[in-house]
């Protein structure tokens, strides 16, 4: 198994699956430059993590890059990217590696973007809620992830934040 296959499968970041691979957290051997790691330490490794693991109250933004800034009209923007590591179940489901590996692709380039004022331009788009002020450039280029989807996961964040 190749290392964005691994990261998607353990939830975390290629770089993250790299590191792991240097320092022996799994067992992995590097082949014409590319590691390829061992599917059964990966499930021991993704076992440890999930006992380790605790509940959350409320969603960890840590991965994901989130930029705020104001323009010259006063209206704050805030543009969270990173949505593949917020929207990792749906893409466990994804069982084919390669369908896996570019709808990762996908979520990695779109953006949820939240502003604090109603932006007109964007009433009765698919891709924005509440008077355009949630937004997102996903186009729901995967199946088993919706605009709405993303929309919803844009929902949260902006309470998240809020609070």
């Amino acid at each position: 198994m190749n290392t964005t296959a691994a990261a998607i499968q353990a939830n975390v970041t290629t770089d993250t699956m790299r590191t792991w691979c240097r320092r022996g957290v799994i067992a992995a051997v590097k082949q014409a430059g590319r590691w390829i790691i061992d599917t059964a330490s990966l499930a021991h490794r993704i076992a440890i993590g999930a006992m380790c693991t605790r509940k959350q109250p409320s969603m960890d933004l840590s991965a994901a890059t989130i930029k705020t800034r104001t323009r010259g009209t006063g209206e704050t923007i805030t543009r969270v990217t990173g949505l593949h590591h917020l929207l990792a179940d749906r893409l466990t489901q994804i069982e084919d590696t390669g369908n896996r590996a570019h709808a990762t692709t996908i979520l990695e380039r779109a953006a949820i973007i939240i502003g604090d004022t109603p932006d007109t331009g964007w009433d009765g788009e698919p891709n924005a809620r509440h008077a355009g002020q949630v937004r997102t450039t996903y186009r729901g280029e995967v199946p088993q992830v919706t605009v709405s989807d993303v929309l919803d996961l844009a929902d949260q964040i902006r309470a998240q934040l809020a609070a």
